[in-house]
């Protein structure tokens, strides 16, 4: 859950706190759970407690015994017991002190790393409701530490209500280009505007209260049970079951979620249990990548974002998802796919070739063109 992929999810769900105080509802639960453990068993061990300092005595007055009634010389019996003791001791703290020394380094290193990033400015203002375009404007960027532009000079405009689709080769800058979109990097040159204002001078987090993002890398929530993977979209309100089924049947995830032992109220991780004994389920592939769907329409957010987010979806399921998706016209959908059935539905469609925009416009325009867009789905365009 620490790693850093997810948390992209965490930041822009704003699960971070959530999550700390399911933890310490958790955790009080188990220390509760473990006293009245002890409490249970605290006569038997008082008991083998008593029994051990017993035995520990009987002991100590036997080698007394044996002492005395042989004349053995006591200085030699102490000598060689606490030079036993002390060797021992000096390993285990020998062995200790170079694992924490280990430890100790690995984790400066990283910090060392992390405080040489630059911080990123971010400003107060509130992002409201989009209400023309979100525009990019000469945007380059590159990762720290890089000399690479990911992004190079970048102008594109994605007006409210359009359906757009990113498209290129692996490593031409798609999922740059959303990481950007939503403001979890900033550019090096040029800026990202939100109805003209400069997303860098914006409160970030009214920002992302309006996006909707499913990534490749989408968050696996295996400590929750099915309802709470959906719910867990939109934390902010009281939990709405009937939301949670309608973005379950949004997402063709109903069915198989139905056929779970407890339903939604399953565990998704065979490794967890119900109060009443019920064990959870593993989920293939695709299953999982459904129920992080039904999150993002749980979610209902005004833009959505998808970046390859049914891969490992059927052919038939992912064009009745994007068929639903596509008739809410009120909606801002940005997505990434390497399917020509997804891709052609969208209103503009952006090429993307080593970090730069080559061509733009609809499906049927960049066919026509028999362009870099043409050559990429040629082989899906010969069997439609």
């Amino acid at each position: 859950m620490l790693k850093p992929q997810k948390m992209i999810d965490l930041r822009l769900y704003g699960l971070v706190r959530h999550l700390l105080d399911m933890r310490m509802a958790l955790l009080e639960k188990d220390q509760k759970t473990r006293i009245d453990f002890e409490r249970k068993f605290l006569a038997k061990r008082l008991g083998a407690e008593l029994f051990q300092a017993v035995v520990e005595v009987g002991a100590l007055v036997w080698i007394v015994y044996e002492i005395v009634a042989h004349r053995q010389p006591i200085g030699q019996f102490l000598f060689v017991q606490q030079t036993a003791g002390r060797a021992l001791g000096s390993v285990s703290s020998l062995v200790s002190t170079v694992n924490s020394m280990d430890e100790d380094l690995a984790n400066l290193f990283d910090y060392q790393r992390f405080m040489e990033l630059p911080l990123a400015k971010q400003g107060g203002k509130t992002v409201p409701a989009l209400h023309r375009d979100i525009r990019f404007k000469d945007v380059s960027f590159r990762y720290p530490g890089s000399d690479t532009l990911v992004l190079d000079h970048i102008n594109l405009t994605i007006k409210r209500g359009q359906h757009v689709a990113l498209v290129g080769e692996n490593g031409a800058g798609k999922t740059t280009l959303l990481k950007l979109l939503a403001g979890l990097y900033q550019p090096v040159g040029g800026e990202v505007a939100v109805d003209g204002e400069p997303l860098a001078s914006a409160n970030i987090q009214t920002w992302h209260r309006q996006l909707g993002v499913l990534s490749q890398n989408f968050t696996q929530y295996d400590f929750a049970t099915a309802a709470e993977n959906v719910w867990f979209g939109d934390v902010s309100k009281t939990p709405s079951q009937e939301r949670v089924n309608a973005a379950l049947r949004e997402a063709e995830a109903a069915k198989f979620v139905a056929k779970l032992p407890k339903g939604v109220d399953s565990y998704v991780n065979q490794w967890m249990e119900s109060d009443d004994g019920v064990k959870g389920v593993d989920l293939s592939g695709g299953q999982w990548q459904r129920l992080a769907l039904a999150r993002n329409f749980y979610r209902d957010s005004p833009i959505i974002i998808l970046d390859e987010p049914t891969s490992a979806i059927d052919a038939l399921a992912e064009a009745r998802i994007f068929d639903r998706l596509f008739q809410q016209k009120q909606k801002t959908i940005i997505t990434v796919s390497h399917r020509l059935s997804t891709i052609e539905k969208a209103d503009m469609i952006f090429m993307l070739a080593h970090g730069k925009v080559v061509e733009h416009g609809a499906h049927a325009e960049l066919v026509a063109q028999h362009g870099a867009y043409y050559h990429m789905f040629e082989s899906q365009l010969r069997r439609t």
